[in-house]
């Protein structure tokens, strides 16, 4: 038996104009867009919002590891920080083991505020995806997961792997 395979639609051909990656990144803002508008009621950024979950998983964890874990440049996590901790959502504090080291943590404040937006985000997650299979769903993030990979093992950008 000759397993059919279906059509591709002409834009997803490997000889379209709209590359696959261009696909990806379509996706990403259309994702985004929708992501900031759940989230402005709280005053918080998705790139934030993203920060504050990393810190809250690793407890303790270094600007350093947090800035290469997300793929963000030194100076721009330094801010991000910053703007955390101004609001009273992030706490630094010096490593006792490396005072080089600055390990964050979220502040009772911060811990609640990624409660609420974990609500909302997933109910947002659900409203845009509910209609896909669980299957695809996994199938997908393991493809995201690889791409990252590439993407990171080809980066010029200096960023190390998280």
């Amino acid at each position: 038996m000759v397993k059919k395979t279906a059509k591709l639609p002409s834009d997803l051909s490997p000889d379209s104009d709209r590359a696959f990656g261009h696909h990806a990144v379509r996706l990403g803002e259309l994702v985004l867009a929708q992501a900031e508008a759940a989230l402005a009621p709280l005053e918080l950024k998705p790139r934030a919002f993203d920060t504050m979950l990393c810190i809250r998983d690793g407890d303790g964890i270094s600007q350093q590891d947090l800035s290469r874990k997300l793929g963000v440049y030194a100076p721009q996590m330094v801010a991000l920080i910053d703007s955390l901790e101004v609001r009273g959502l992030v706490s630094r504090k010096v490593s006792p083991t490396d005072r080089r080291r600055h390990e964050l943590s979220l502040t009772p404040a911060g811990a609640a505020l990624v409660r609420k937006a974990s609500t909302i985000a997933q109910r947002l997650e659900k409203d845009l995806f509910g209609g896909v299979s669980v299957e695809d769903r996994l199938r997908f993030e393991a493809l995201v997961r690889r791409l990252e990979d590439a993407v990171r093992a080809k980066s010029t950008a200096g960023l190390a792997k998280p």
